[in-house]
């Protein structure tokens, strides 16, 4: 039995000493990886830059930092290995840089596509300017190893990351795929609405809900959430462990 996980979070590059990240830790991903300890599994632990790793004789380990890089690794793994499982509990950033710039260099692209345009409403400025926005290699600093710090702002342009969740069931639709989803201080109702929003969008058999209000050292409070609702109830990063081995193993 084949398995794929997926940890941590993932970390994107401003310069050679900068870097955007989360504060996952990957001690879940760690855990649900020593649970399943098995004869006959082969765990391929696909992990963030900053994330704990599980002590498993049966862990085969890919570092990533990127959201790029993950999406590499990932369709590489899917298209040429056959996986029982996709555990997907990494947290992957949403966005990923497209261009750094400062306030002069901002405000001098944003002036030269106003001049070269003509308005007479707000909203017609709103749409320039924003335009003005999307250009950003008239936006990019020259390459450097490290941006420097003389500038009084330092500007971060950011675009949407591929969703790698998305793309899951495309590379090899026969898998059975558990999802996670993170959200802050929402009603439990909201929380599975979403997760199942997820399930149909993404194509997975299950989703992990959490609510990080309640997760913490000694609890994590979670819903293992399918297209018919609450399946089962977990109250820490062990529970979950064993729910999902138990699920696995079943099948």
């Amino acid at each position: 039995m084949n398995i794929l996980i997926t940890s941590g979070g993932t970390s994107e590059k401003i310069d050679d000493v900068r870097h955007l990240t989360n504060h996952a830790t990957g001690r879940l991903g760690k855990e649900i990886a020593q649970a399943l300890e098995e004869d006959g599994i082969t765990i391929h632990y696909v992990h963030g830059p900053k994330a704990v790793l599980p002590k498993a004789s049966n862990c085969q380990f890919y570092p990533i930092a990127s959201v790029s890089e993950l999406y590499t690794i990932m369709e590489k793994l899917l298209t040429t290995i056959s996986f029982d499982y996709v555990i997907h509990s990494m947290a992957v950033s949403d966005y990923e840089l497209d261009a750094a710039t400062d306030e002069v260099l901002l405000a001098q692209t944003i002036a030269q596509y106003v001049m070269k345009q003509s308005f007479t409403t707000e909203a017609e400025l709103t749409e320039i300017i924003k335009n003005s926005l999307f250009d950003s290699e008239a936006l990019q600093q020259k390459a450097q190893k490290k941006i420097s710090s003389k500038n009084e702002k330092l500007i971060l342009m950011m675009k949407k990351a591929p969703k790698v969740i998305g793309h899951i069931k495309q590379w090899q639709p026969e898998t059975h795929l558990i999802g996670f989803k993170l959200l802050v201080d929402v009603s439990e109702e909201h929380l599975v609405s979403i997760a199942q929003e997820s399930i149909t969008k993404n194509q997975a058999d299950l989703i992990l809900a959490n609510d990080l209000t309640q997760i913490s050292d000694n609890q994590h409070h979670a819903l293992l959430v399918s297209k018919n609702g609450i399946e089962q109830r977990f109250s820490t990063k062990q529970d979950i462990a064993q729910g999902i081995k138990k699920i696995i193993l079943s099948n």
